[in-house]
């Protein structure tokens, strides 16, 4: 028996070692941390599926195997041993890991607890030496060094801590994005979900990607090395200020660290070869994660050209002098009190504006100043800077440049980003590369003048070569003339950035004291987007706006930080080619970029041309139609031309839908749940996608809430049928689409929802998905790449032909059976993996021309559902769901599809089944009909006016045209075939 249990526990160690090796990680600093959730997962779970002995429970025996044989059982209560309260899981695994496992037990009797680590080495030698252990000393010593691995630092939003050399910051992956002028150093870094508290994920929801148990977190972090510390304080501190305030980034958090590093030895300034490690203290602050500057927003993205393009554009980084107006004018309130400061940024440029989730960002307050308001304008000295944006009462070459500056140093510099910013709109990025340039030689041609002249400056002003917007007084009249030439060159469709530029050059880039202020500059630039709201909007046919759109989503999010080669560099490439057929077979290979706004505003556009009665076949719906972002608030002025909803059409309104649509958020306190159509679902993917080093798509936090074990199954595309079927075990995930030929004119929508849905899913479903057509050969087995599902549903032999109407019972029933026949074998081998829940989402017009008698359908659901109970019993947790989305606006297709929501509960059914129409809310379509709260949404909606009658006839089996139909792969067909009779009818 000893022998067995030495022989098992020897297994168990070494399984217990590999397993160890698998959870343990390099930290970005180099130190190694232990994936403890995942150890301790692991620990608890069964050695075997046919045994109740868990691998604790197996190491536990095997670690006492030499007790004496008259001290029976184990001296730990195993059950207390790994509950979460007194858990000793990582007590034992460093035992374990020190080859001392049979200490556990005495380690517990000094209540040594996971609670309790890191534990002090002097208090952990004090205890030790009470158990009378002959090497206490050293045990402890090895203890304490191996007892850091298992407690790496969890990051915890508005942290503020001092880490000991000890500590392990658990940074999975670090890049550095830049080097802040030499004080600092901007990082991209990605923590393990696990080192994340709940606080800060709740706080940075959109920031997660990746699926469990490998899910991470993306932040920012500025990192100060030990001589910039005044800085480091300064700029934490500008942060707290600023913290939940609009348009500004996100502070998380700050923290100090000793951190050891390794540097190699050097004599007479040789390497020797030989490493020492220096300890250095850091200063770090975590941030949200900004995809990219305005600068590589410019590098990055062609300049909007469609009149709603280059309002959303303008709008979004107005929103940049909202968040200025904020700093201007800082309120803070500490218990009720209320204290009010002028600020100042200091450094305005296109670097220190961020998009994070598409909306641009105020960063890097690292020079801010803040003074107490008093009754006169403020004056103050502020540092740092950078030359180009700076103002020309700071420029270094003036004699009075150290002199005190008013707040209006921000709105030069901000005018200056204004009108780079007009350069993109107007000529794209290589204008402001052309703008650049001209600067730099007017500045190269005043400092020659001064060098030839120098009696003309005086002692006053001294100009250095360099790229600014001034001349050391005032705005350089190449930058006037640069303005007056956009103005002649600019689109028609741009009523915006003319008036900008006017702006600009008339209130902002002025002496200081004639410089308009944050306030009045927000409700100036309020008035623009008033005024172009006004506007006549031009009309684009729907043929263009799909070819723009299908074009821009084949286009990466950024071509900056992908590839080895650049735009720049590939053009270059191409250019220097001198054989004529070389050139030209390297042009299909450059690159497509983005369109600014160009997705956000099609998508919009092309879903309120498709809602059944639109104003005008060719209507282009303008952007105030989309919500206002929250961060345009920050500029203080309220307009009703700006609203933060839309409300939802009611059914009997003119233009409105068959059911009530919500297609934009709605009013606050009106609905718990959250509402998006399919293109704001995809614009929110779109924003989710990591943009840098990962390359991973965050998973949706509203889905990971809902489904948890949920399988996503199947959405069964009708008549554009799908069905998504997240299997276990050994049963297959399927889309299976039903290309009937009514589906034909929304084939194309049918197919960006179907792309959109996978995508929204993608992480709900480990093992891919599969796609099948009722007709046709084409198949897409375990992919979980929305463009698989796309490419096969643009397959010619995947898409509705003429005549081709399939029956939806034969899918039906063999879904259905399926589910059935893997509950059976869950019975028979009590073994096997339990079947999964299901959603069955049905993709449909309603019209269903392939089924003769449409109540069939009904009954085939009920008598699945009666199955069900028979088989599971209570179904309240819907452990089955259907969901139907609607395309197309049939009046009888729309009453029965209500009828099938409202009226199974009367047939004694529990209410697993809900619907939604193509064009309404996204995550109704894939929770509605498992979450009660999303279920219930619109089920108030009256029945649809004018509905012809429902055909309620029941005629016999022997007028059916598919009674002797036999179907195949059906386990069930005496119960799911179209020639039963036993379906009870809802309709009657």
């Amino acid at each position: 028996m000893t022998d067995r249990i030495a022989a098992e526990y020897g297994a168990a160690i070494r399984d217990f070692k590999a397993t160890m090796q698998r959870f343990t990680e390099e930290a970005a600093c180099g130190r190694r941390y232990v994936l403890v959730t995942k150890l301790k997962e692991w620990l608890r779970s069964k050695v075997r599926p046919d045994s109740n002995l868990t691998h604790v429970g197996c190491l536990l025996r095997g670690a006492y195997h030499g007790r004496s044989k008259k001290q029976p059982g184990l001296p730990v209560d195993l059950e207390q041993f790994q509950s979460d309260d007194n858990c000793r899981l990582v007590m034992f695994s460093i035992l374990l890991e020190l080859d001392r496992g049979a200490l556990v037990d005495r380690f517990q009797r000094q209540n040594i607890v996971d609670a309790q680590l890191p534990i002090n080495l002097q208090s952990l030698q004090e205890k030790l030496e009470t158990l009378h252990i002959s090497d206490a000393e050293e045990l402890a010593a090895k203890f304490n060094d191996l007892q850091w691995r298992f407690c790496a630092a969890k990051l915890d939003l508005n942290m503020s801590w001092d880490h000991k050399r000890e500590m392990t910051i658990p940074i999975h992956n670090k890049e550095k994005i830049n080097s802040k002028g030499g004080t600092a150093t901007l990082w991209q870094i990605e923590v393990r979900e696990e080192f994340v508290s709940d606080r800060l994920r709740q706080a940075v929801l959109s920031s997660r990607y990746g699926d469990p148990p490998d899910a991470c977190y993306q932040f920012a972090l500025k990192t100060f090395e030990e001589g910039n510390r005044d800085l480091y304080v300064n700029e934490k501190d500008a942060f707290v200020a600023l913290q939940k305030k609009p348009g500004i980034i996100q502070y998380l958090g700050e923290y100090e660290h000793k951190e050891i590093r390794r540097a190699s030895t050097r004599t007479n300034g040789l390497r020797t070869g030989a490493e020492e490690e220096e300890v250095k203290t850091t200063y770090n602050i975590l941030l949200e994660f900004g995809e990219r500057d305005l600068d590589e927003h410019f590098a990055g993205q062609l300049p909007p050209v469609l009149h709603t393009e280059v309002e959303a554009f303008w709008k979004e980084l107005f929103a940049v002098a909202g968040a200025v107006e904020v700093m201007h004018n800082l309120k803070t309130n500490i218990d009720g009190e209320v204290e009010e400061y002028y600020g100042w940024h200091a450094d305005i440029k296109p670097d220190n504006i961020l998009s994070v989730q598409g909306r641009f960002k105020l960063a890097d307050p690292g020079f801010a100043m803040f003074v107490e308001k008093g009754p006169e304008l403020p004056k103050e000295f502020v540092l740092g800077g950078t030359e180009t944006y700076g103002a020309p009462e700071r420029h270094p070459g003036r004699r009075d440049h150290r002199n005190a500056v008013p707040q209006t140093i921000d709105i030069w510099s901000l005018g200056c980003v204004f009108s780079m910013a007009a350069t993109w709109v107007v000529l794209g990025y290589q204008g402001i590369q052309q703008f650049n340039k001209l600067r730099e030689k007017a500045i190269k041609g005043l400092v020659q003048e001064q060098r030839l002249h120098p009696h003309l400056q005086g002692s006053y002003l001294s100009l250095d070569l360099g790229d600014y917007f001034h001349n050391g007084r005032q705005v350089l009249s190449d930058v006037i003339s640069w303005h007056d030439f956009l103005r002649s060159h600019l689109r028609k469709t741009d009523q915006i950035t003319g008036k900008v530029l006017e702006v600009v050059d008339q209130k902002m880039l002025l002496p200081s004291s004639d410089r308009i202020n944050a306030e009045n500059l927000c409700t100036a630039l309020n008035r623009i987007l008033a005024s172009n709201q006004a506007e006549t909007k031009p009309s684009i046919p729907k043929t263009i706006m799909e070819a723009l759109l299908e074009v821009d989503e084949e286009a990466p999010s950024s071509i900056i930080p992908s590839g080895s080669l650049s735009t720049t560099n590939t053009i270059q490439f191409v250019t220097n080619s001198h054989n004529h057929k070389t050139r030209k077979s390297k042009l299909p290979g450059l690159p497509l970029m983005k369109t600014t706004h160009r997705s956000e505003y099609l998508k919009s556009a092309l879903a309120q041309i498709s809602e059944p009665n639109p104003p005008s076949p060719f209507h282009i719906y303008p952007i105030e139609t989309l919500p206002v972002r929250s961060e345009f608030s920050g500029l203080h002025v309220s307009s009703p031309e700006f609203p933060e909803w839309r409300q939802s059409k009611e059914i009997g309104q003119p233009g409105a839908s068959r059911m009530s649509v919500s297609t934009f958020a709605k009013p606050p306190g009106k609905s718990t749940i959250t509402s998006q159509n399919v293109f704001q679902a995809r614009e929110e993917i779109e924003k989710r996608q990591n943009k840098g080093f990962i390359g991973k798509t965050r998973k949706d936090d509203l889905l990971t809430r809902h489904f948890g074990n949920r399988d996503i199954v199947r959405f069964l595309l009708l008549t554009a049928k799908l069905e998504i079927f997240k299997r276990f075990a050994n049963v297959s995930k399927k889309f299976l689409v039903d290309n009937a030929e009514t589906m034909k004119d929304f084939w194309y929508e049918a197919t960006y929802l179907l792309e959109t849905l996978v995508m929204k899913a993608r992480g709900q479903d480990e093992n891919g998905i599969d796609l099948s057509f009722t007709g046709g050969p084409v198949q897409v087995e375990n992919k979980k790449q929305e463009s698989e599902f796309k490419k096969a549903m643009k397959k010619p032999q995947a898409m509705p032909k003429d005549g081709v109407r399939p029956d939806i019972r034969k899918q039906l029933g063999n879904i259905f059976a399926k589910y059935l026949q893997d509950l059976d074998r869950r019975r028979v081998n009590p073994y096997m993996s339990e079947p999964r829940n299901l959603t069955l989402i049905i993709f449909t017009d309603g019209i269903w021309a392939g089924v003769p008698h449409k109540g069939d359908i009904d009954s085939q659901i009920v008598s699945f559902v009666r199955d069900l109970q028979n088989k599971i019993g209570n179904l309240k947790h819907r452990p089955v769901g259907l969901e139907f989305v609607q395309f197309g606006d049939d009046a009888r297709a729309t009453e029965r599809l209500r009828q099938l929501d409202n009226n199974l509960k009367s047939n004694n059914i529990p209410d697993i089944i809900d619907t939604e129409p193509s064009t309404g809310n996204v995550n109704k379509m894939l929770l509605g009909s498992f979450v009660e709260e999303y279920d219930d949404e619109g089920d108030d909606d009256e029945a649809v006016p004018n509905t012809p009658p429902l055909n309620t006839s029941v005629p016999g089996a022997s007028t059916r045209s598919h009674a002797s139909q036999s179907w195949e792969h059906n386990p069930y067909p005496d119960r799911y075939s179209s020639s039963s009779r036993e379906y009870p009818r809802i309709y009657r």
